[in-house]
């Protein structure tokens, strides 16, 4: 009896320990049904995300790639235009994402947990409004997927853990963040 007992508090140790919770969550997919779905979950295991590089015009977002460690992902959109970048400094993350889409995505800003704030394409435009946020203060945007063909179609934000991410969230959560300006 004594051993049942002792392998239940065993067993109940393991597997409520903190190294092994998830905190991982979904927020999207915000935009359109057209375009062609795209998955970069496999891209996050070459580090956590380091930069983006994103090419907008006077009315849409038309092309994302992110940087993921050393290693840039596929350029989701067309690669016609110059992009505009945002490099994250080492124990950065992104901890909260803000746009507007109608049939496309137009217009995207990211908040990090250092506070800093870049946005990418045109302020004021006439689609619906989203704010995705994880689930979790302590997680941070592990990777994206969505929709994309000649632009960016939808986007989807999957939040998690990271280990190389400051755990300290100098951002707040808001339903109503302050107003970001583009970059």
């Amino acid at each position: 009896m004594v051993a049942l007992v002792l392998s239940f508090f065993l067993c109940a140790g393991v597997s409520g320990s903190p190294a092994r919770m998830r905190f991982s969550s979904y927020s999207g997919e915000y935009g359109g049904n057209s375009g062609d779905y795209f998955d970069q979950s496999s891209n996050q295991l070459d580090g956590p995300i380091t930069a983006l590089k994103i090419r907008a015009n006077d009315s849409y977002i038309i092309s994302l790639q992110v940087r993921y460690g050393d290693s840039w992902s596929n350029t989701e959109g067309s690669a016609v235009g110059n992009p505009s970048g945002a490099e994250l400094f080492l124990g950065e993350g992104f901890v909260q994402v803000t746009g507007r889409f109608g049939s496309y995505v137009e217009y995207l800003a990211f908040r990090t947990n250092l506070g800093r704030l870049v946005a990418f394409g045109p302020s004021a435009g006439s689609g619906m409004t989203f704010n995705a946020e994880p689930l979790f203060s302590n997680a941070v945007l592990r990777y994206v997927s969505g929709r994309s063909g000649s632009l960016v179609n939808a986007l989807g934000f999957h939040w998690d853990q990271d280990q190389f991410t400051e755990t300290g969230n100098q951002s707040s959560f808001s339903t109503h963040p302050p107003q970001i300006t583009p970059t």
